[in-house]
Parts: structure tokens; C-alpha cells; sequence
């Protein structure tokens, strides 16, 4: 795994990550192909028509964050070698509050307007596992959390944890590598049928080390404006994305390497003065979270008063993204922005103190 090698996690890195305008622009690309298709699902489960583009693999956005997060974390985790706890306090405060307030919302649906919420139902012990961010299997035989678009965030709390474990090594990187694929083998050998087990050895979590080995491409040899290669890369990877979903390949290979693709566009050639979708990449995490809940409420108002014609089909898409994307710029803008800010504050105090 040389091109993991930790030889200089110590030093000075390049520009944090959240400077790239390509890659904020790619977390509202991800965002929107999540909500996508989502709103397409809906229309079609409800309408009960064949919507002309669910066949095109839009919950693959999910794979791209993955990538993103793989690049991103790495980056910032060479901050924190020999410090895991600082790594985590970081990581936890940037993902979980959102989370943990979400996951309250749903729980108090279930509560108080059970019919209300689709194929979820009211089991004390997700709702314990999901604030834990612990695998849990629900009575579907589905693995995810009280909040279903959560089931990500178990993925992304163990390649953390997995990540801080190993910041007090050598070579942290490398042995976070070698733990991921060695139970990703264990999981293909040996086929477990816990939660725990299940998500743990997933070949997804290779998702997470596609954007460790971009970050380390990054650091040692940089990245340069070159807005047609960063172009062409990333509708290559789109392309590709779409051509490698309807053949039978583990997940991580048919959208992982793609996912790889478009975040190298991103990360590695994009130019800085192309920058469309900033304040959407603000948003994507408050949009990924909340629009299941701008989604749902239209639902139930506007499916009853619709008929199942493609204008009104179109309108109520339309409808529903517009509402999802309102959504999560007034929660960014009004819950996470300020407790971001504030956190910093606080940390920033802590330090002059």
C-alpha cells in the first residue's frame, strides 16, 4: 500500500479542502442526485406511473460523499496525529448535531403521527442505536436507523472511529487501509448476517480509502486549473456512472471507481474561478437530511388532489424539489451555520485561553 503511504502526516499539508470550489460544487451535485431521485420514487410509487429516468442511478450520490468524505477526513485528520479524541470531538460536532436533531424529528412522527411516516415503524431499540450510530436491523430485515437516510452515517462514524484509533500510529492511514480491506475479505468469506457485521465488512467502506489515495495524490503533487480536463473528467465519471450501474458488480467497483473519478475531477484539476452551486455544497448535508421531510408532507397534500397526468406528475416533482431546496437553505442558514459558528467560537476561546 505504498500509495498510502504516512511519511509526512506530520507536515504542513495544502489548503484545506473546503477551499476547493469544485469540490463544494460536487457536494450539491450529490445532494441533488440523492433528492432526485427520491422525488422520482415518490411520484412513481404514488402516481403509480413509470417515471422515464428512474432508471438512471441517482442514489449513487451517496457514493460520491463517500469519496468526498474520504478525501476530506484524511486531510483534516493529519491535524490531529496523536490527538484521536480532539479528531473526534471535531468530526462529532460537525456531523452530529444536525443528525441527533433530525433523528428527534422523526422520532417524535412516529410518536405522535405513526401513519404518517413511510415503512418506519416505532422500535425503542433503533431509536437507542441510531443516536449511537450503531447497526441496526429493522423489522423489514432492512439496516438503518430510525432516520433511514442515516444509514450513511454508520458508515461514516466507523471510518472515524477507525481513523482516530489509528491517529496515535506511524502510519495511521496505511493501518486504517489494512484494517478496511482485511475485513471487507472477512465479510466476502465469511458472509455475517449481523448488523454489525454486515455494515462493518461492506465493500463500501473502500469508498472511504478511494478518497484517502486522492487526498494523498493532492498533498504530494497538488492540483491545477485546467478547466478542460476537469471538465471532461468529471462527465466521464458521470458517464461512467451510469454505464457500470446496470451490470452486476459489487457497488463499490460500479459506483465507487466512478464516484473516484468525478472527485478527482473535482479535487485535483477543477478551476478555482469556475465555482457554480457554492451555496447549494453549503446546504448539501442540511438537504440530505431534511428533505425527506419537506418530501413527505407535500405528499400526503398533493397526491390526493392530483391526477395521474404527466403535467401533473411534472408539477408535483417540481413542487417537491422546490420545497426540499427551501428547506435546507433555512435550516442551514437558520440551525446549522449559527452552531457551527458558534462551536468555532468556542474553540477559538479555548485556544487563546
Amino acid at each position: 500500500m505504498a500509495f498510502l503511504s504516512d511519511a509526512t502526516f506530520t507536515r504542513s499539508v495544502a489548503p484545506p479542502s473546503d477551499r476547493l470550489v469544485g469540490l463544494q460544487m460536487l457536494r450539491g451535485i450529490a445532494a441533488m442526485l440523492v433528492l432526485i431521485g427520491h422525488v422520482l420514487a415518490e411520484a412513481q410509487h404514488y402516481f403509480g406511473r413509470d417515471m422515464p429516468l428512474m432508471g438512471l442511478p441517482w442514489s449513487r450520490g451517496v457514493d460520491i460523499f463517500f469519496v468526498i468524505s474520504g478525501f476530506v477526513v484524511v486531510l483534516s485528520a493529519r491535524r490531529y496525529a496523536g490527538r484521536p479524541g480532539a479528531f473526534l470531538k471535531r468530526r462529532a460536532l460537525r456531523v452530529v448535531p444536525l443528525y441527533w436533531l433530525f433523528t428527534s424529528l422523526m422520532v417524535a412522527v412516529l410518536l405522535l403521527a405513526p401513519g404518517a411516516a413511510k415503512d418506519t415503524a416505532l422500535e425503542p431499540g433503533q431509536i437507542v442505536a441510531s443516536y449511537l450510530f450503531v447497526p441496526f436491523e429493522r423489522h423489514d430485515g432492512r439496516i438503518a436507523p430510525v432516520l433511514s437516510l442515516g444509514w450513511t452515517l454508520n458508515y461514516e462514524m466507523w471510518f472515524y472511529a477507525l481513523l482516530a484509533m489509528a491517529l496515535c500510529l506511524k502510519r495511521p492511514i496505511t493501518a486504517v487501509a489494512a484494517v478496511l480491506v482485511t475485513l471487507v475479505a472477512v465479510g466476502v468469506a465469511l458472509r455475517p448476517t449481523g448488523a454489525v457485521g454486515v455494515t462493518w465488512t461492506n465493500p463500501l467502506v473502500l469508498e472511504f480509502l478511494m478518497g484517502a489515495v486522492l487526498a494523498r495524490i493532492y498533498e504530494t503533487h497538488g492540483r491545477r486549473d485546467d478547466a478542460r480536463l476537469g471538465i471532461g473528467l468529471l462527465l466521464a465519471g458521470l458517464a461512467l456512472l451510469v454505464t457500470l450501474d446496470g451490470l452486476d458488480l459489487p457497488r463499490a467497483v460500479a459506483a465507487g471507481v466512478p464516484a473516484a473519478v468525478i472527485v478527482a475531477a473535482a479535487t485535483l484539476y477543477w478551476p478555482q474561478g469556475i465555482a457554480p452551486g457554492q451555496r447549494l455544497g453549503d446546504a448539501s448535508y442540511a438537504l440530505y437530511l431534511s428533505h425527506r421531510f419537506a418530501l413527505r408532507p407535500l405528499t400526503l397534500l398533493l397526491v390526493p388532489l392530483l391526477p395521474a397526468t404527466p403535467l401533473a406528475i411534472a408539477l408535483f416533482c417540481a413542487v417537491a424539489m422546490g420545497s426540499a431546496l427551501a428547506v435546507a437553505f433555512a435550516v442551514h442558514a437558520g440551525i446549522e451555520a449559527p452552531l457551527l459558528a458558534r462551536l468555532a467560537a468556542r474553540r477559538a476561546e479555548g485556544r487563546t485561553a
